[in-house]
Parts: C-alpha cells; sequence; structure tokens
C-alpha cells in the first residue's frame, strides 16, 4: 500500500513539475544557446559622475549592472532563438551594487566592507530563484561572501512540497544514513540554501535593496582589497544560467599606518678595550691519578670543546690574549693535603696535554692554579638540590666548620645517606678545569669607547607594524614609549594607553592629530577637536588628512 501512494505522490508530483514548466515557459523563463554560444562577457566603463548621471536617464540597460563612485559595469545576458535544447530563458534586467565608500578606515585589525545590492521587480519570477554571491579578492586569494537569495512563490511551495514527501519517505521506512541521502537527492530537488545572509521568498515580486555588511581582519596583503559578484539563476524546468562574473570593486584599507616613523634607529654600544672570556669543564681522572687520558669517560669531547676554545681564541685578530689561567679543583673525599696534590698535579698534566695539542705559546700564555677542595661551588649545588633531607644542617655544617677535613668527616658520620648521594652524583661535578681567558681588544687606546649600531631588534618591530602583524610588533616596540608605539597601540584598540603615552612626546602636528584620534575613540569629542585644529594649525596638511578620516569626521559633527 505504501509502495503504490509513493508511486502515486511521484506521478502526481511529476504531473505538478509538468504544469510548472509550461507555467515557466509561458512566464518567458528561458534562454536560448546562442547567449552560451557567443559567451557574453563583462563590460567595464570608466564615466565622468556628470556622464553617468546622463546616460542613466536615458538608458536602461537589460543587464546586470554595478554602480560605485564614477564606475559603471554591466553583465549583458541577450534574447536568441530556440535550438531545441530545454535551457531557462529569463530576461535580466538589473542588479546594482553601490558601494557606501572608497576607503575602509581599519579599526582593531579589521575593516568593514560595504554596499548595496539592488534587486528589481523585473529580475524576480515565481517559477525561479536568484542567487547572488559576493567574493573578497586579498592577495591573489577569492574568498566567497555569504549567498543572497531571492526565492519566488511557487518555487518555495516546490521545495516545501519536496521535503513534504522527503519526511514522509522517512517516517515511512527509517531508512539508514546512506539510503536517507540518496531518498533526499531524489526528492528534494532545490533544497534549501544554507549558510546564506539573506534569504527571502518574494511571492509578490517588488523591489529588493539590501544593505552588505561584513567585517574583515587585515594583514600584511591588506593595503588593497576588491570585490566581484557572481550569479545565478535556476528554474523549475531544470535550467539554469550563470552570470558572468562582474568586474572588480576597489577598496583602498585606510590605517594608522601612514604615521609610521620609518627612521633607521640607532642605539648607543659601549666597545671595552679588555674583555674576560670565562669556560668551565670537567675532565675526569682515574682515583689518586693526575694523568690526563682522552679515553676516560667524555674526556675526549670535554678535551676537544678546551683545545677548540683556546686555539680559536688565539688564532682571531679582533682581540690579544693577554694569558690564561687555568684552575683544577677536588672533590672534598680524601684528605685536604692529598687533593692539593692532586689538582695541582692535574693542572700541570692539562697544561702539557694542551702544549703538546697547541704549541709551545701555551707555556707563556697558560698560568696555572689549583683549588684543593670547591667547598663553595658544594654548598651552591646543595642549596639548590631539594632532594636532600637534612640540606638545612649540612649547609649550617659547611658554614660553622673550618677544617675542611674534619668537616667532611662529621657530613659523612652524620648524615650517611646524605653523604652517599653527594659522593655519587655531586662530587663528580666538583672535579672541574676552569679556564679565564683575559683578552685585549687590538689598535684600542681607550679604556672605553661609544658607538652607534642600528637597532635592529626595533627596527624589526617597525617592519612588522607596517606588515600589520601589530601583536608581534607590540611585543618589540612596546619598551620605546615612541610614535611606532602609539600606532601599535591604535591599530590594536589600546586607546587609553597610546593617549598616555602621547602626552609624554615632544608636541608635533602628528602627535596632536593621534590624540585627536584617540580622544574619538574615547568619546571625549571637545577635547579631540582641540588637538584636531591644533595639530592643523602646526601643519595644513593635517586638514586635508582629516577630511579622509572617518574618526576625525565623528569630531567635527554638531
Amino acid at each position: 500500500m505504501e509502495w503504490s501512494n509513493t508511486n502515486y505522490n511521484k506521478m502526481n508530483r511529476n504531473s505538478i513539475a509538468a504544469g510548472i514548466c509550461c507555467i515557466a515557459l509561458l512566464c518567458g523563463c528561458s534562454i536560448t544557446g546562442r547567449l552560451e554560444r557567443r559567451q557574453y562577457r563583462a563590460d567595464v566603463l570608466h564615466v565622468s559622475r556628470e556622464q553617468r548621471e546622463r546616460e542613466q536617464q536615458t538608458y536602461q540597460p537589460p543587464a546586470l549592472k554595478i554602480e560605485w563612485d564614477s564606475n559603471r559595469f554591466y553583465l549583458v545576458p541577450t534574447e536568441v532563438q530556440e535550438n531545441g535544447e530545454r535551457i531557462m530563458a529569463m530576461q535580466i534586467q538589473q542588479v546594482t551594487i553601490r558601494a557606501k565608500a572608497r576607503t575602509l578606515p581599519e579599526r582593531l585589525g579589521k575593516v568593514i566592507i560595504d554596499f548595496v545590492i539592488d534587486m528589481p521587480r523585473q529580475l524576480q519570477g515565481a517559477c525561479r530563484s536568484v542567487i547572488v554571491t559576493p567574493y573578497l579578492h586579498k592577495y591573489g586569494e577569492a574568498h566567497a561572501l555569504q549567498d543572497i537569495t531571492i526565492r519566488g512563490g511557487l518555487f518555495s511551495r516546490v521545495q516545501q512540497r519536496d521535503y513534504w514527501q522527503f519526511g514522509k519517505y522517512v517516517r515511512a521506512f527509517a531508512p539508514d544514513s546512506s539510503a536517507e541521502a540518496r531518498a533526499f537527492a531524489r526528492f528534494v530537488k532545490y533544497p534549501y540554501p544554507e549558510g546564506v545572509r539573506l534569504d527571502s521568498v518574494a511571492a509578490h515580486p517588488g523591489h529588493i535593496s539590501y544593505y552588505y555588511s561584513q567585517e574583515v581582519p587585515t594583514d600584511e596583503t591588506s593595503k588593497t582589497m576588491l570585490v566581484t559578484l557572481q550569479g545565478r539563476v535556476v528554474a523549475l524546468d531544470d535550467s539554469s544560467y550563470t552570470l558572468p562574473p562582474s568586474d572588480t570593486l576597489t577598496y583602498h584599507v585606510s590605517s594608522m599606518l601612514s604615521f609610521v616613523d620609518t627612521t633607521t634607529r640607532y642605539k648607543i654600544k659601549v666597545i671595552n678595550k679588555y674583555a674576560t672570556v670565562q669556560d668551565r669543564n670537567y675532565i675526569q681522572f682515574l682515583v689518586n691519578d693526575t694523568r690526563v687520558l682522552d679515553t676516560l669517560g667524555r674526556n675526549t669531547a670535554q678535551l676537544g670543546k678546551i683545545q677548540a676554545r683556546m686555539a680559536g681564541l688565539i688564532a682571531q685578530q679582533e682581540f690579544f690574549v693577554d694569558s690564561v689561567v687555568l684552575t683544577a679543583t677536588a672533590s672534598p673525599e680524601g684528605s685536604f693535603a692529598r687533593n692539593r696534590s692532586l689538582a695541582q698535579g692535574r693542572a700541570h698534566a692539562l697544561k702539557g696535554y694542551l702544549r703538546e695539542r697547541i704549541g709551545p705559546q701555551v707555556d707563556t700564555l697558560v698560568r696555572v692554579r689549583w683549588v684543593a677542595e670547591d667547598w663553595p661551588e658544594l654548598a651552591a649545588r646543595i642549596r639548590g638540590d631539594e632532594s636532600l633531607p637534612h640540606r638545612a644542617e649540612i649547609l649550617e655544617l659547611i658554614a660553622a666548620e673550618k677544617d675542611p677535613d674534619r668537616r667532611e668527616r662529621l657530613i659523612r658520620d652524620r648524615y650517611p645517606a646524605d653523604y652517599r648521594y653527594l659522593k655519587e652524583s655531586v662530587y663528580p661535578w666538583l672535579r672541574a678545569v676552569t679556564l679565564r681567558y683575559d683578552l685585549r681588544r687590538q689598535g684600542m687606546i681607550k679604556d672605553t669607547i661609544h658607538t652607534r649600531e642600528v637597532d635592529t631588534a626595533y627596527m624589526r618591530g617597525v617592519d612588522l607594524l607596517q606588515k600589520r602583524r601589530y601583536a608581534k610588533a607590540l611585543y618589540i616596540l612596546h619598551e620605546y614609549h615612541d610614535r611606532n608605539t602609539v600606532v601599535t597601540l591604535l591599530s590594536l584598540g589600546h586607546d587609553a594607553q597610546a593617549f598616555e603615552m602621547l602626552d609624554g612626546l615632544e608636541q608635533t602636528a602628528t602627535v596632536e592629530y593621534l590624540k585627536a584620534v584617540a580622544c574619538s575613540r574615547l568619546g571625549r569629542k571637545a577635547e579631540g577637536r582641540e588637538h584636531f585644529l591644533t595639530a592643523c594649525g602646526m601643519d595644513e596638511r593635517m586638514q586635508y588628512r582629516g577630511n579622509l578620516d572617518p574618526e576625525i569626521t565623528e569630531l567635527l559633527k554638531e
């Protein structure tokens, strides 16, 4: 029984569709193949305001028309003869786009593009749907904005019937997802539009004027934004017509970047005649042995590092190596006298090792020192190690006991667990070799000189600012407290902070103008007007700049 009803509905639907097609043809909703063969395209006309007004009075083109200031664009489909194909035929009368302004003010890293789309009644019809899609072009990429859809009354009712039939099928058969998708494609020929800005049913066609506004984030590619329009018409007789793409509407982005100071910034660099380089290394030795063994533990890497650093400093041209102090240290286990002897022997052994590999100049450059037991380093490492249960007591003992042998013995006896940890994990770091290089800048007479060099960090911030990467620019420029910092703050909407910073700058026409902008945003109109007038008095070019600035225009209202 359900199958019979379904087939009846299908037949009924086909009959209705056939009737609709007849109505569509009677309504004149068909175009012929000659239009497609000739591939009519959009024309661009640049005319004066007077010429445009004159032509508007005398000419009503059967075309898609785009108007913007002194520019007019036409998308012209023409009527042709029938060639036997089932192609929709409709007379495109007029679609008009009027841009509100050429220049878009940037605010908080964003701009708002807006225009008006006018659709006269001649464009609409009961049996068809008109879809208009604006496209935003940035840096060669096109981004489709939300559609505007105007559906005829009959077209809408057919959609409703299709959805009703689909819903009835789903309730009757409860299909799975794939079957439901196939059923939807079979029953619903013209789905409801999704993600549209405007979806309107024109039961009685009339003039439609729609204000389109879209917030768009800016970036380094946003100096210019382009908008085009594409349109499509579909009808109930299975026909469709795609309008050729429109010509381009150009929007220029007005930002605070015109106030960026691109002057190269320098910083003072202090150059000292003398310099010191200190290098700490960890060389492993056998117990009670002073020989340098490059095969022991990580000695190969450590010795290679020492050798490379010394050879590099000796060979470089900027500094002269006055001396190198080599200091060897030992860990506290064992007697102090024995540890002193080991540290001394290991220091001399390492000097000999370097002399063999670098050359005899090591003898005159390197002075040997030694520290029997590096208790200051041990105390510092204990202080930073929270895993020691008796950290405070051991540190107190080290500070109180003056005899190094007794000090080490007391730690071992009183805190055996802590001592084992120190011996295994901390003592190896005390067996170190430190090299201090005393350098002198060649050719320099004074102990210090002052010179200028480009502030590369600041200039990087300015570059980021010009590319509209405001947050990253502010990270660099916030500490400079200058005009570029103010421009960055204003671009990010930190208006109160920007105004406060402007108060600390030298009074100039630009500073006064920026104060006026900040006041406009903060709602302090009277104060803002005073700053703007002051800026104009200091530089008459600011008056022209203000005429193009909507935030200054807002100040001058009343």
